[in-house]
Order: structure tokens, then C-alpha cells, then sequence
């Protein structure tokens, strides 16, 4: 679309009056159902009859898929879809690919914007990002800086993460500190709409596992904005991990981030992989331990209190290369932390099978201050903050 039609365009939808209940919500990339927008537009279209929502996808098929569970859903070149958004008075999301596509914001710029956002970050994100000197050039830091401004809500979980984290990464005029949609689940038996986009066969695996006396560790590595990963870099050797698992009666679950596509590949006994874009909060209250690396999860995770393994095999690489951190690595992870795979093994016997939990006061610690409230019910105060203040 040339610019002149984009203004056109822009000013034609501005010109149409805003119904303040109608409610437009875009998935991470715009599609995958899941993090917390997936959670609070379920939570709206059950508990929050003054809304009226319409969750939007880039793609026909993921709209089909919501609305044969009888959810409000529309493809974006649905032919009322372009109305519904030049009408809307609020637009919510977790990241920002809505906002990079010049005729999504020339419809929807005048709506009150409700950045949820996608985790607690332990890495530089938007201006701390923009403003190191790590992996930046001009033209990325012109179009971040775009993507992290203009908002009217950016959700925090507490205090300290508004103050240390979501203020300074966001150009926002309010931070509400309710905690994150998604956390609810893991709280709760998940429900018929908690399991959409979810591995119901995996899920279900992992009941019968740990049921028969076995553990399963959950592991959810974070993205290198330059490529890699820990099997790519040969940090984990797959086949010694799987007769580690077989000898010790461990399911190891890999979750690899939503911007990575995985193939699906035959994998060895006691290894399963789930789909990159697929929601794995249902299956985290069936993880017994949690391994990770720099990905936020493990903030998540602290809500239910369970050990967590850091394998940073590449942090000066990391940290120099791809992304600086905003906190001292060291004092923001309340696990064991390993860099080489035979401490991660040395990890996996003690952790894992022999249960030695030695980090439990420092999750307590660090869960405190990540967490206003750590109740299931952050979609409700969250619901009733966007009631309150913007109907």
C-alpha cells in the first residue's frame, strides 16, 4: 500500500467513532494462541460481558481454529475485519508485529493500546536494548523504538519490574502491576480452552509418566538473535542425553522458543519435542524440574516452586554477541547453574534423581519481588483495571 492511501486510509478510520467495549487482540507474530494475551482474551470472553473482543489472526487457518471452539475470531483480510478494527477502542497485545504493519496501525492507532508483553525479561529489551552497544545498528534502533512507544497500559507483575524493567524499556503512560494472564493456568486444572494449541498427547504423556514413579524435566531455551542453540552448538549431545533419561526414568521435553521453527525429526527414546508456536503453560505444573538458559520462563516457573538449571554454555557469547543482559546474571537465577554438559549431567543426578534442592530460599526471594500477588487471578485484576479506566 503506497503512503498516500495509508494516510487516506488512516484518516478515514480516525474518522469513525470508537465503541470503547469493542476489544481487538493479536497473538504473538500476529497468530500463535498463546502467552498472555490467549489468556486474557479467554478470560474477557467468559468473565467480562461489558467487552465485546474479536481475537485477530494474520492467518485463516488460526481463525478457523478458534472459532470452531465458538470463540470470537477473524482473519485479518476477512472482509468485516477492517471495520471491526477502525471501530475498536482498545487493542491489546504481548508483542508488537501488529503495530509493523503499516495498514493494521493505520486502523487501529487511534485505539487505547495494552501492551501485555510476553515475560519478566532478564535481557536488555526496548530502550536498554536500543541504547547498547550490543547487536545494534541505526536502522533497528529507529524501528524498536517505534515498536516500544505509543502505549497507554503496559502490564508489570510488580513493582520492582516496573521500576527496574517494564519503565524503562516502554514509553507508556500507565504500568498496571496485576501479574500475567498466563500464570493462571498453572494455578488451576486447565480447561477445555486453556488446552487449545496445547500438546494434549504430550500433556497427557506426562501425566502417565510421573504417575508410574518417573520425572520429567521441561527445558526452554531462549533464542540467539544470531543463530545457534544448544543442540546446534553441540552443548547437549541428544543421544547421551536420551540413554541418561532411559537409565534414570527421566522425560525430557524440549520447548524451543515461538520465533524458531523446529522440524519434526525422529527423536530418541525419552526425548519428546513440542511445537515452537504451541502453549506450554498447561504442561508446566507436570514439570518436575525446569531447565533453561536466559528465557524468561523461569520466572514463571517460580510460582510453583520447583527447582530450575541454568545451562549458560555460552554467556560471555551471548551477553558480547546477541543480547546484554539488564541484571547481574549470577544474583537474578535461584538455581544451579552449569556451563559444560558433564556438570549439567552432575546437575541432572543430584537435582533430578537424588532431589537435592539447595536454591529453595532464593526462589522464595527473588519470587517476592518478581510477584505483586501470586493468586491465579491476574486476568481478573487486569479485567477490571481496563473496565474501570477506559468504559
Amino acid at each position: 500500500m503506497e503512503q498516500h492511501e495509508l494516510q487516506r486510509l488512516r484518516e478515514a478510520a480516525a474518522s469513525v467513532p470508537k465503541q470503547k467495549n469493542l476489544a481487538v487482540f493479536f497473538g504473538r507474530a500476529g497468530s500463535y494462541f498463546i502467552d498472555n494475551v490467549k489468556y486474557f482474551f479467554l478470560h474477557c470472553v467468559q468473565h467480562q460481558p461489558e467487552l465485546k473482543c474479536f481475537f485477530i489472526t494474520f492467518t485463516k487457518k488460526d481463525a478457523a481454529v478458534l472459532k470452531e471452539q465458538g470463540l470470537p475470531a477473524l482473519w485479518v483480510s476477512d472482509p468485516d475485519a477492517a471495520g471491526i478494527m477502525a471501530r475498536a477502542g482498545l487493542v491489546v497485545s504481548d508483542d508488537f508485529i501488529w503495530k509493523e504493519q503499516p495498514s493494521l496501525w493505520a486502523l487501529l492507532s487511534e485505539a487505547v493500546s495494552i501492551q501485555l508483553w510476553h515475560g519478566i525479561p532478564l535481557k536488555a529489551i526496548g530502550f536498554p536494548e536500543i541504547n547498547s552497544a550490543v547487536n545494534m545498528n541505526p536502522e533497528k534502533a529507529e524501528k524498536l523504538t517505534f515498536a516500544y512507544s505509543g502505549y497507554d497500559v503496559v502490564l508489570s507483575t510488580s513493582p520492582y519490574f516496573t521500576e527496574h524493567a517494564f519503565g524503562p524499556a516502554f514509553r507508556a503512560k500507565h504500568f498496571v502491576e496485576a501479574g500475567y494472564p498466563r500464570n493462571d493456568v498453572i494455578m488451576r486444572r486447565p480447561t477445555k480452552y486453556d488446552m487449545i494449541n496445547a500438546d494434549r498427547d504430550i500433556f497427557a504423556e506426562m501425566v502417565r509418566f510421573r504417575k508410574m514413579g518417573g520425572k520429567v524435566v521441561f527445558f526452554m531455551p531462549t533464542f540467539r538473535d544470531n543463530g545457534g542453540g544448544p543442540f546446534e552448538d553441540g552443548a547437549i549431545n541428544i543421544m547421551r542425553l536420551s540413554e541418561f533419561c532411559q537409565q534414570h526414568n527421566i522425560l525430557f521435553v524440549c520447548k524451543f522458543h515461538p520465533c524458531l521453527t523446529v522440524n519434526q525429526v525422529a527423536l530418541p527414546p525419552n526425548i519428546r519435542m513440542i511445537n515452537s508456536k504451541s502453549d506450554a503453560y498447561p504442561l508446566l505444573n507436570l514439570c518436575d524440574v525446569m531447565l533453561t538458559d536466559y528465557s524468561s520462563i523461569y520466572f514463571d516457573y517460580l510460582l510453583l516452586d520447583r527447582p530450575i538449571i541454568f545451562y549458560a554454555y555460552d554467556l560471555e557469547d551471548y551477553v558480547t554477541r546477541n543480547r546484554e543482559l539488564l541484571f547481574d546474571f549470577d544474583t537474578m537465577t535461584p538455581g544451579r547453574k552449569v556451563t559444560k554438559e558433564d556438570d549439567l549431567y552432575t546437575a541432572f543426578e543430584e537435582i533430578v534423581v537424588r532431589n537435592i534442592d539447595d536454591y529453595a530460599e532464593d526462589r522464595k526471594n527473588l519470587r517476592e519481588i518478581s510477584f505483586s500477588k501470586a493468586d491465579g487471578r491476574a486476568a481478573f485484576r487486569l479485567g477490571e483495571y481496563i473496565v474501570s479506566n477506559y468504559l
